[in-house]
């Protein structure tokens, strides 16, 4: 709730104008009962019309204030939480850009995305209704008392003792809401890290016969997640449903009280009676409200733990190292580096020390699991060593520090769903044309290009679709020469590619590691002979480095 709260920093004027209004429409509520009272008591005693238009003219001009004050308030509240929705989603995703994909690798993609879109959307209802409600559901009714209790002191003290009653039946209901929503959560969670791996997997799914079970099992999923949210709703219709019994309760127990008094004659005047009977409704309108409302703080309490289960994580992150500044091919020096993957169930990196010459591509190789990518993924800042240090030209470096002096090339052909010339400049995007025609050129890349109807403008769709594997691998190395850093890091450039996809690769990566330093783990043959060295990993520890005949000849030895 304090982080809920938290959310309103920056934007307390918009709250109090909120806030406000609801004050100024229930100020007009007593001067519209009082109105539409006298007009009642006056046409029941007779009044002719010439006495009683002025005042339905008054009380229609009321009841258009009031409903202006609430549209405007409306409209405030809208606009407040489309902004504190966008802050907080740029939060998160700040903050998944700092956790890295090291966090995300334990964490289903579905769920994660569920957060930062689904329950970021949760907070509109707590933002823009709940919460300025609950402000004035604690003050308004207590103000509205206050004629009542001048005018007819029992009456007051029942609508107070009434009143007195809600908090508890709030309570009680809010507490087995704020459950079912966090179940809920969960189930929306859990349900779209299923769909998105499902559908991740339909190739396979179909191939294998198991479209039809898979179909029972999203059914069952869909049901899951049905359920729980309609025990949400549930609850919090029941909270309405309380309150607007104990509403006709209270009004009844008025409505005789008054009724006694006036038949009685004990000095109450019709038009008074009728303002106490009129103001009722009123006095419990921002507990309904509240009420109707309940569901948007549950919601809002199953997004903020998802949220904030993000944003602490990346809190407790080390300060973010300065970056270094590289001009030309570095040095990298690795000393004694560990790093144990968490729980302790096996070490990803034992001791491991070696050195890479300015200007030098070492190849890494090494069966799978053996630590290369780990290696090349401490450099790139996404996993922190256990210990050991990295040093480039002498300098120690630790997290992201490095990654404005790298163009990188994961085993994954990364492309995203936007035109080649996007794809091309993620890196540099202030590159020039002729630039982004040299590195196509150098990767081989100009005849796929040619035969698409936009050239460069194409729009290509998510993982590179219209490219075959191998332009898709090519494609990613000219962003890595458009990036044009001094140091190259390749995981896997040639995996699972054709002859003529990897000899069109190779000559990509000739191209790209001239002036540089390069390092390319790799299960190629034909990678490992162009590498002046290379470094053998078994089990996290370097079992071989030696030099190969491609070092007597390369440019970059």
């Amino acid at each position: 709730m304090a982080w809920l709260k938290r959310l309103f920093a920056g934007q307390s004027m918009a709250l109090s104008m909120m806030v406000a209004a609801g004050f100024l429409g229930a100020g007009v509520a007593v001067a519209q009962a009082w109105v539409i009272a006298g007009l009642i008591a006056d046409a029941i005693g007779g009044a002719g019309i010439d006495v009683l238009w002025p005042p339905a003219i008054l009380a229609l001009a009321l009841i258009v204030l009031r409903g202006g004050l609430s549209v405007a308030a409306d409209a405030i509240g809208a606009s407040t939480a489309f902004r504190i929705k966008q802050a907080v989603r740029g939060r998160v995703l700040a903050a998944l850009a700092a956790l890295g994909p090291a966090w995300l690798d334990n964490r289903a993609s579905g769920a994660v995305t569920a957060t930062a879109v689904d329950q970021v959307e949760a907070l509109d209802g707590f933002v823009a209704r709940f919460y300025p409600a609950q402000i004035l559901a604690a003050a308004v009714p207590l103000g509205l008392l206050v004629p009542v209790f001048l005018i007819d002191l029992p009456s007051g003290g029942m609508l107070l003792a009434a009143g007195a009653l809600t908090p508890v039946i709030m309570g009680l209901i809010g507490w087995r809401t704020g459950v079912h929503a966090r179940s809920q959560v969960t189930a929306m969670k859990r349900a779209n890290g299923y769909f998105l791996d499902r559908l991740q997997g339909l190739p396979t799914l179909k191939l294998f016969g198991e479209i039809g079970r898979e179909r029972d099992r999203m059914r069952a999923v869909s049901d899951d997640l049905r359920r729980r949210t309609m025990g949400v709703l549930r609850l919090a219709f029941l909270s309405s449903t309380a309150l607007e019994l104990l509403s006709s309760l209270a009004l009844a127990l008025v409505a005789v009280h008054l009724a006694g008094s006036l038949l009685s004659g004990d000095g109450l005047a019709l038009s008074e009676g009728l303002f106490v009977l009129i103001l009722v409704p009123e006095i419990f309108q921002p507990l309904r409200r509240l009420g109707i409302h309940y569901h948007d703080k549950a919601a809002a309490f199953g997004a903020a733990e998802a949220i904030l289960e993000i944003l602490d994580a990346a809190d407790g992150l080390p300060a973010p190292a300065e970056s270094v500044s590289i001009h030309a091919a570095p040095q990298l020096v690795f000393e004694h580096l560990s790093l144990a993957y968490p729980g302790g169930r096996r070490v990803a990196l034992d001791d491991v020390s070696f050195t890479v010459a300015p200007g030098e591509v070492v190849a890494l190789v090494g069966e799978s699991g053996s630590g290369k990518s780990t290696l090349l993924s401490i450099l790139l800042g996404l996993r922190q060593p256990s210990s050991g240090r990295v040093l480039v030209d002498g300098v120690p470096v630790e997290g992201r520090a490095l990654v404005p002096a790298i163009a990188w090339a994961g085993q994954r052909a990364r492309i995203l769903s936007a035109s080649l010339r996007d794809n091309l400049t993620l890196g540099r995007p202030g590159a020039s044309d002729g630039q982004l025609v040299d590195a196509v050129s150098a990767a081989s890349l100009g005849p796929a290009i040619g035969r698409l109807p936009d050239g460069l403008d194409t729009r290509v769709g998510e993982g590179g679709r219209m490219l075959s594997a191998g332009e898709a691998r090519r494609l990613v190395l000219a962003r890595a020469l458009v990036r044009d850093a001094p140091l190259v890091l390749l995981d896997e450039p040639t995996a699972n590619l054709d002859r003529d996809s990897e000899a069109a690769v190779l000559s990509a990566l000739r191209t790209l590691a001239k002036g540089r330093t390069v390092l390319v783990a790799t299960h190629s043959p034909a990678v490992v002979a162009m590498a002046d060295r290379v470094v053998r990993l078994e089990r996290g520890r370097v079992v071989e480095d030696r030099a190969t005949g491609a070092s007597e000849e390369s440019p970059n030895g």
